[in-house]
C-alpha cells in the first residue's frame, strides 16, 4: 500500500471564486473538501424569484447573522434567477439561504428593475444532501415565522399556505412548469408589499434597521389582508392585483408617506423590562366621558401561578357605567375549540394556555378555548411621565387596533382613555408604571363562534315571524331569489352585518350600511343586499342586490351549520375580518361568525399605571372574578303568564343539586301559583300515575322531581315521566334590557307542552318599564332540550273526571244529575252509539276530548268534540266527531272518525280500558291516548301521554332573572 498522503489544508477558496467557477482537478476538489476523510461538498442550486430575479447575491448564511459575509458560499443569480454554490457537507441543511436583491435587480417577468433593495430568505431545509433551494417572498415569510415564533418549518409553512389560501406549498418553486398560478400571484403580492414598504421607508428617511423591521411586519403579518384583497381585486393583470393587495396591507397598518416614519419607529422600539411576576392587570381598552359614563376591559391574573407546562390563565374583566348606573357584562359566545363547542365564561379564566413572551419567542394564548393568538409585546417604563402626556401619546399611536369604543372607524386609538385635559396637569405615573405596545396576530387559522344572543326571525308557513327551529325554515326568507319582481325588504331577508359609513348626508338615516341576505336552502343559494337604515324604526330601506353566492350545509361537532361556500362579499369580509354563518342548535337558529386571521396593534397599561389613572378620575377598583358555581341551590322559572298584578301564573322548580342521595339523585320541588282577579287559585294536580309497581298519587307541590346531577342527566317527574337532557345552552342576561329578552322569548319557535312562547310573560306594550330595566349580574336563561324516555299510565282523579252514564238514550236531564258508572262494563253497555243501530247523540256516545275551530256552518258553535261508542260483542269501539248547536248546545253533525277495538287489563288492581288505535287527528292534536280506568267502584278518565320522538325544548330563567323580572312587574 502506498503511504498515506499528508492532509491538505482546508480553505474557502472555492467559496470566493466567481459563482459558476468549479474546482477542476482532484487536488482542487480535495482543497475544497478538506482531505481524504472529509465528505465532498454539497451542491446548492435554485432560483431567486419574485418573478425570476437577475443580479441577486445569494449565500449560505453559516453564522446566522442575516448577511452574506466573506467566506460564506456565495453566488450571483443569472437572467433566469438561477444560482449555484457548494456548501461544506457538515453545514448542509443547517442554515438559511439569503438573497440580497439590489434595487437594480431585474425581474424577468416585467423586464424592469425592482426599484428597491430586498433581503429574501429560505429557511434551513434540514437536508444534508445536494439540494435545490427556492428563494422568494413566500419563503421569506415562512422563514420569518419560524424565527419569530416557536413554530416548526412545517407548521409555519402550513400557516402561510392557509392564510393565503394557496393550492400548493409556499416553499415550492412557482417558476417551474405546471406550478399553481396562485403561488406566483401571492408571491408577487408579498414582493410588492416589500418593495413599496421599502420605498416608503427610504423616502421618509427611516433608518435601515427600522425599515427592515417595518418591511418584515408589513409582509409577514398582513397575509390575511393580502389574500382577501387578491380575491376581491378586479384588476385585469397579476401586477394590478398585486398592487391592490399591497395597498390593502398598507391601509391595514396605516402606512402612508405621512405616517411611515412614526409607524416604523414604533415597531422598532426595543423591548424594555417586563412587568414583575405576580398578580397583574393589563388594561386592554378604556373609554371615558365622565365619572358617570365610562367602560374598560382588563385582563387580570397571576403570572407566578403557572401550570406544569409553564402556562398561565387570565380573566377578562369588563366594567361599564352609563348615566351613573353599572351595566353588567354578558358575553354569550360559543367557540369552536377544534373538537367541540365551548360556551365562553363572562369573565372567569377566559384566556388560557398563555405562554409568556421571551427574548426570542412571542407570547401565545388561546381565547375562549378557540381563538389562537401570537403577541409580540414591547414594554416601556413610564414612571415620572405625566398622565396627560402618556394619554396624549396613546391617542396618537400610529398603528390601528381592532375597531372598538377606544378607536375611530379605521381602528386608530384616538378615543383611548379620557381627553387629556380632563386629567390633572401635574399628575405623574409612579414607579413601576409601564406601557406596553403589542403586535397581535389573532384568530390564527380562523375562529368559529356562535352568538347566542343573536337570532333571526323568519316567516313561517302560517305567515307569522318567529325564530327558526331549523335551518330549512330560512328558505322562508328568499328576498327576490325565487321571484325577481319581489322587492327585497327586512320582511323577506335575514340580517348579515352592519358596516359603519364615514358620513351620512340624510339625517333620517343611520350612518350605517346594513347587509341582508335572501336564502334558498333547497338550491343552496344566497343573494346579498346592501340596505339603508332608517333611524326612526331601524327599518331596512332601498335594499339593492350586492352579489350571489352558494351555500353549504355541514355538521361541526353536534351542531348543524349553514355556511356561505362562495360569493361572500369582499367588502364585508375585508372590513370586518369575519364571515357570517348560521347554526341550528337548542331548538333555534343562532347567528355565527368566522373571525378571520388579522394583525392588530394595541396598547396596555399595567396595574401600577392603571391605579394611577383611575385614581385621578375617581374610578373604583374592579371586582376580581370568581369561579362560577357549578352546583348549589336552584330556583327555575319554567313557565310564566302575566296580564297584570291581579292576573298571572307561574310554575317554578326549586332544589339543591349539590345534595344527592346514594344513587346520585337530587330532588326538586315544584310549585305553581295562579292569581285570578287578585285571588290566589290553589293548584290541585288530581293525577295518579303507574310507576311500574304501584299507583302514585302525585302531590300538588313538593318534591315531585328526582334527577341525576351527572351524565346522562336523566330525570323523573311524578315517578313516571322520564326524560334525559339532550342539550342545555345557558345565556347570561346580566345587563340586558328586560324588554329585549322578553321579545327574544316571544319569538322562540318551539312550544312548551303545546303552549306557544308568543304568549309567555307580560305584553311589553302594557309594561313600558321593562324597556329601561336591566337584568342583574348573574341572571341567566337556559334553552333546554329533553329527550323523552318514558311516559306512565295516568288516571285523572278530580271529581269532574269521573265518568257518568245517561239515564236513557233520549233523556234531557242535566248532565250533572246523571249517575256515575260503577264499572267499565256498565259504561260500555250505556254508550253503544251507532254501533248497535241506536240513535247517536250525546247520551249514547262518551265524551273523549274537545277543541275549538272556526265553524263551517253558522248553526254550529266553534266547539268540536271527539266521542266514542262501544260494542261488547267483539270489543268494538267507534270514534266520532261532532259539533254543537248554537241554539240549544245539543250535539249534532256526527261523523265516524275510526272503527277500532279495545282491551281491558288489570294494572295494580285497576281495570284499564285501552283502544287498539286512536283517530289520527286526535293524537296529532292532543298528544296522548285516551284510557278509562275502573277503580274504587267507579270509572275515571285516564290517559297515556304520547312519547315524543323528537327533542322537546323549553326556556327557563334562573332565580336571579326570575326575582328581577317579578320585582319589575310588582309581584312576588
Amino acid at each position: 500500500m502506498s503511504p498515506r498522503r499528508p492532509p491538505v489544508l482546508r480553505t474557502r477558496w472555492c467559496a470566493l471564486t466567481p459563482p459558476l467557477a468549479l474546482c477542476a482537478t482532484a487536488l482542487l476538489l480535495s482543497a475544497c473538501g478538506g482531505g481524504d476523510n472529509a465528505p465532498p461538498p454539497v451542491a446548492y442550486t435554485g432560483v431567486v424569484a419574485d418573478g425570476p430575479l437577475q443580479g441577486a447575491t445569494v449565500c449560505h448564511d453559516q453564522n446566522d447573522n442575516g448577511a452574506c459575509d466573506a467566506g460564506e458560499p456565495t453566488a450571483l443569480s443569472d437572467a433566469d434567477g438561477k444560482y449555484r454554490f457548494d456548501v461544506d457537507a457538515a453545514m448542509a441543511g443547517k442554515h438559511a439561504v439569503l438573497a440580497l436583491v439590489p434595487a437594480t435587480a431585474v425581474d424577468k417577468d416585467s423586464g424592469a428593475a425592482i426599484g428597491a433593495a430586498l433581503l429574501l430568505t429560505a429557511p434551513p431545509s434540514g437536508n444534508s444532501g445536494a439540494q435545490a433551494v427556492f428563494v422568494s417572498p413566500l419563503t421569506t415569510v415562512v422563514a420569518g415565522l419560524v424565527q419569530d415564533s416557536s413554530k416548526t418549518l412545517a407548521e409555519a409553512t402550513a400557516q402561510v399556505q392557509a392564510q393565503l389560501g394557496l393550492a400548493g406549498s409556499p416553499m415550492a418553486d412557482y417558476t417551474a412548469a405546471g406550478a399553481p398560478a396562485d403561488l406566483a400571484l401571492a408571491a408577487r403580492a408579498v414582493g410588492t408589499v416589500m418593495v413599496e414598504t421599502t420605498r416608503l421607508a427610504v423616502d421618509a428617511g427611516v433608518a435601515a434597521p427600522a425599515a427592515a423591521r417595518l418591511v418584515r411586519e408589513a409582509s409577514q403579518y398582513q397575509l390575511a389582508v393580502l389574500a382577501a384583497a387578491l380575491a376581491s381585486s378586479t384588476a385585469e393583470s397579476p401586477a394590478g392585483r398585486a398592487r391592490a393587495a399591497a395597498e390593502a396591507a398598507a391601509a391595514a397598518m396605516n402606512l402612508s408617506p405621512a405616517t411611515v416614519k412614526g409607524v416604523a419607529e414604533q415597531l422598532a422600539k426595543p423591548a424594555g423590562p417586563a412587568d414583575v411576576r405576580g398578580p397583574f392587570i393589563s388594561v386592554r381598552r378604556f373609554s371615558y366621558t365622565d365619572a358617570n359614563n365610562y367602560s374598560y376591559m382588563l385582563f387580570t391574573g397571576d403570572s407566578s401561578q403557572q401550570a406544569a407546562d409553564g402556562s398561565i390563565t387570565a380573566h377578562d374583566v369588563r366594567g361599564s357605567v352609563s348615566a351613573g348606573n353599572a351595566i353588567p357584562f354578558s358575553r354569550n359566545q360559543m367557540y369552536w375549540t377544534g373538537s367541540a363547542w365551548q360556551v365562553c365564561n363572562d369573565q372567569w379564566q377566559v384566556i388560557t394556555r398563555v405562554q409568556l413572551a421571551s427574548a426570542s419567542k412571542p407570547q401565545t394564548s388561546t381565547y375562549c378555548g378557540g381563538s389562537s393568538a401570537e403577541v409580540r409585546p414591547v414594554s416601556e417604563d413610564i414612571a415620572g411621565q405625566t398622565l396627560r402626556a402618556v394619554i396624549t401619546r396613546m391617542r396618537a399611536h400610529p398603528l390601528p387596533d381592532s375597531v372598538g369604543s377606544t378607536t375611530d372607524t379605521s381602528g386608530l386609538p384616538v378615543n383611548w382613555g379620557p381627553k387629556p385635559e380632563l386629567l390633572p396637569a401635574d399628575a405623574v405615573f409612579p414607579a413601576g408604571a409601564m406601557l406596553s405596545t403589542r403586535s397581535t396576530s389573532a384568530d390564527i387559522g380562523g375562529t368559529d363562534r356562535i352568538e347566542l344572543a343573536a337570532k333571526s326571525t323568519v316567516r313561517w308557513p302560517d305567515g307569522v315571524y318567529r325564530q327558526a327551529t331549523s335551518l330549512a325554515q330560512y328558505s322562508g326568507m328568499p328576498g327576490n331569489l325565487a321571484d325577481a319582481a319581489v322587492l327585497p325588504t327586512q320582511a323577506n331577508t335575514v340580517f348579515v352585518a352592519d358596516l359603519p359609513l364615514a358620513e351620512q348626508a340624510d339625517a333620517t338615516l343611520e350612518p350605517t350600511q346594513r347587509w341582508r341576505a335572501g336564502l334558498d336552502l333547497a338550491g343552496l343559494k344566497i343573494r346579498f343586499y346592501k340596505c339603508e337604515l332608517r333611524k326612526a324604526d331601524q327599518a331596512s330601506l332601498n335594499c339593492g342586490a350586492a352579489g350571489d353566492g352558494s351555500l353549504a350545509l355541514v355538521t361541526q361537532g353536534d351542531i348543524r351549520l349553514l355556511r356561505v361556500a362562495s360569493g361572500y362579499p369582499a367588502l364585508l369580509r375585508d372590513s370586518l375580518a369575519q364571515q357570517r354563518f348560521w347554526a341550528e342548535h337548542a331548538g333555534t337558529v343562532f347567528r355565527g361568525v368566522t373571525d378571520l386571521p388579522r394583525t392588530r396593534y394595541d396598547q396596555r397599561l399595567n396595574a401600577v399605571a392603571w391605579d394611577a389613572l383611575r385614581g385621578a378620575l375617581g374610578i373604583p377598583a374592579h371586582t376580581e372574578p370568581s369561579a362560577p358555581l357549578s352546583k348549589g341551590p336552584l330556583r327555575i322559572l319554567r313557565s310564566f303568564s302575566f296580564n297584570d298584578v291581579n292576573n298571572y301564573s307561574w310554575r317554578i322548580f326549586s332544589g339543591d343539586d349539590s345534595v344527592v342521595d346514594g344513587n346520585g339523585d337530587s330532588l326538586a320541588s315544584e310549585s305553581r301559583k295562579t292569581v285570578n282577579a287578585g285571588v290566589d287559585q290553589p293548584f290541585v294536580r288530581n293525577r295518579s300515575y303507574w310507576t311500574g309497581s304501584e299507583w302514585y298519587d302525585c302531590p300538588s307541590s313538593g318534591e315531585v322531581i328526582s334527577f341525576k346531577v351527572a351524565a346522562p342527566f336523566r330525570s323523573s317527574y311524578c315517578k313516571g315521566y322520564v326524560d334525559e337532557r339532550a342539550v342545555s345552552v345557558r345565556l347570561s342576561l346580566g345587563g340586558r334590557l328586560m324588554s329585549d329578552v322578553i321579545n327574544d322569548i316571544h319569538a322562540y319557535g318551539p312550544t312548551d307542552g303545546g303552549s306557544a312562547y308568543s304568549s309567555w310573560g307580560p305584553r311589553l306594550t302594557a309594561h313600558p318599564q321593562l324597556a329601561s330595566t336591566r337584568f342583574p349580574a348573574g341572571a341567566t336563561m337556559e334553552y333546554r332540550g329533553l329527550t323523552p324516555i318514558a311516559t306512565p299510565e295516568g288516571i285523572a282523579t278530580a271529581a269532574t273526571d269521573q265518568v257518568r252514564v245517561a239515564p236513557s238514550p233520549t233523556s234531557s236531564l242535566a248532565f250533572n244529575s246523571w249517575a256515575f258508572a260503577s264499572s267499565l262494563d256498565e259504561m260500555i253497555s250505556q254508550y253503544p252509539g251507532s254501533l248497535a243501530g241506536t240513535v247517536i247523540n250525546g247520551n249514547t256516545t262518551l265524551f273523549v276530548a274537545a277543541y275549538t275551530e272556526p265553524p263551517t256552518d253558522p248553526l254550529h258553535t266553534n266547539r268540536v268534540e271527539i266521542r266514542v261508542a262501544f260494542d261488547a260483542v267483539g270489543n268494538k269501539a267507534r270514534f266520532t266527531r261532532n259539533n254543537r248547536l248554537v241554539s240549544n248546545g245539543f250535539s249534532t253533525n256526527y261523523s265516524t272518525q275510526l272503527d277500532t277495538s279495545y282491551t281491558i287489563e288489570t294494572v295494580g288492581g285497576v281495570r284499564l280500558l285501552k283502544f287498539a288505535a286512536m283517530p289520527e287527528i286526535f293524537e296529532a292534536r292532543f298528544r296522548y291516548a285516551r284510557r278509562y280506568a275502573e277503580r274504587n267502584g267507579g270509572v275515571w278518565y285516564a290517559f297515556k301521554d304520547k312519547l315524543a320522538t323528537e327533542t322537546q325544548w323549553s326556556i327557563r330563567l334562573d332565580d336571579g332573572a326570575t326575582t328581577a323580572l317579578h320585582t319589575a312587574l310588582g309581584i312576588q
